[in-house]
């Protein structure tokens, strides 16, 4: 791989345009099979283990993946080419994908865990490499003025991932069983990365680093980025926002399906829909931030949804409380979640726009591995948290609600901080 070089390169709307439709494009299909894949997965390893964990490994082995990949993934980032990081990261995936097709059918029930999780582990290695170098190289793609749709285009291919992947996962491992996924997948992600392949990297002119070419230390590279991070106002309002909103909110994630499966006793249906809705309104949401200037008002995209969020996590509380009928759950559930999906999707994009805007594209890696790693890091924690929680307290609603002034206290605490913070950085 080669050394990245420091001059910023000049990329015309006309040329970002097309990059965004090649990028839209192969992350649309990318998202679409990995998510039906995963479903799929999740279904064969239940079927054949019957334990609990069958679709809760991601929660395990993602986080440990970062937490392992956090110091040298960032400086690998910034050290080399992103397009051939990708390159690297989506062939290792698709010879993953060979070598599991090749050894699950050796293997049965329970067993099956060995290949899913050695599988899983590499999948999530080259998914975090893939997406850090993809996040680090906005500037190799597409003009400034381009980057928010790009950012907001990605989110929505994830979205109609999420609303479509399971349905169509279910209707195809009904169809047909679990191999056919192995194929679908290993065909989609070749075309994925053929798309990829077509897209133009404008990596930087003239210069190279005076530190690749002295080959320095892993570990000066991450304190050089750690130390990067502590002076940036933006970064640190993005991790004492974010670590903090990620533990509150993964009570809706773990508190839903229980409340109205266990407490309620309505079924799983209600789950469905008040999941589409979610994956609705970030679509919308993502949607909406692809129209609007990226310039204007950004203290209130940022700051105006969170301290809402805080808000609606209370109301879903109640909701739960109140509403106990299954049409009463399902309507104002889901309208409440689309509501939700809507103002998360605005500041994420927001934030995620500034800070590829204004780090430099030599820190941008090791920036988004720490904020990557740190958020990723307290899933496990709250998800061991609120499962406790909710199958503990029998008022088990009031959870939402106490999570929702927590986090809304915590807000208003930081609030002069976060005010400080975007005065120093002029937003």
């Amino acid at each position: 791989m080669q050394p990245l070089t420091l001059t910023s390169p000049v990329i015309t709307d006309r040329e970002s345009n097309r990059q965004i439709i090649k990028d839209f494009s192969s992350n649309l299909i990318g998202s679409l099979s990995g998510g039906m894949f995963s479903f799929g997965m999740g279904l064969m390893l239940l079927n054949q283990t019957h334990l609990a964990i069958s679709f809760g490994l991601s929660t395990i082995v993602g986080p440990l993946v970062s937490l392992i990949l956090f110091v040298p993934m960032g400086n690998i980032v910034d050290q080399f080419s992103h397009r051939h990081i990708l390159i690297i990261s989506n062939l290792l995936r698709l010879v993953g994908l060979f070598a599991f097709a090749w050894a699950q059918p050796n293997f049965a029930g329970v067993d099956k865990l060995y290949p899913v999780v050695a599988f899983s582990i590499l999948d999530y290695m080259c998914s975090d490499f893939s997406s850090t170098a993809y996040d680090a190289s906005v500037h190799e793609l597409v003009n400034e003025r381009k980057i928010q749709r790009l950012s907001a285009l990605t989110s929505t291919a994830s979205s109609i991932s999420s609303i479509f992947a399971p349905m169509l996962g279910l209707g195809l491992y009904s169809l047909v069983g679990f191999e056919a996924f192995i194929f679908v997948e290993i065909v989609a992600s070749t075309l994925s990365f053929a798309i990829m392949l077509t897209m133009k990297f404008h990596t930087h002119e003239a210069e190279t680093k005076a530190s690749a070419t002295q080959s320095p230390k892993q570990l000066d590279l991450f304190k050089k980025g750690i130390a990067y991070v502590k002076q940036r106002p933006l970064v640190k309002g993005a991790i004492i926002v974010g670590v903090v909103l990620n533990f509150s909110f993964t009570s809706v994630t773990v508190g839903m399906p229980f409340i109205i499966t266990n407490t309620l006793h309505l079924g799983t249906t209600p789950i469905g829909y008040l999941e589409t809705g979610s994956a609705l309104g970030i679509l919308i949401g993502s949607l909406f931030m692809s129209t609007i200037s990226s310039q204007k008002r950004i203290r209130l995209k940022i700051l105006g949804p969170v301290l809402t969020d805080c808000v609606l996590l209370i109301v879903l509380g109640e909701i739960f409380h109140l509403a106990n009928t299954t049409n009463a759950v399902t309507i104002i559930g889901t309208l409440l979640m689309a509501v939700l999906g809507f103002l998360i999707v605005i500041p994420n994009i927001v934030m995620q726009v500034e800070i590829q805007k204004t780090v430099p594209t030599e820190f941008l890696g090791r920036v988004n591995t720490t904020l990557m790693t740190i958020n990723n890091s307290v899933t496990p924690l709250a998800t061991f948290f609120y499962t406790f929680l909710f199958q503990s307290i029998e008022q088990n609603y009031l959870v939402f609600v106490f999570s929702g002034i927590g986090a809304l206290a915590y807000m208003f605490s930081i609030l002069p901080r976060v005010l400080h913070y975007f005065q120093e950085e002029h937003i």
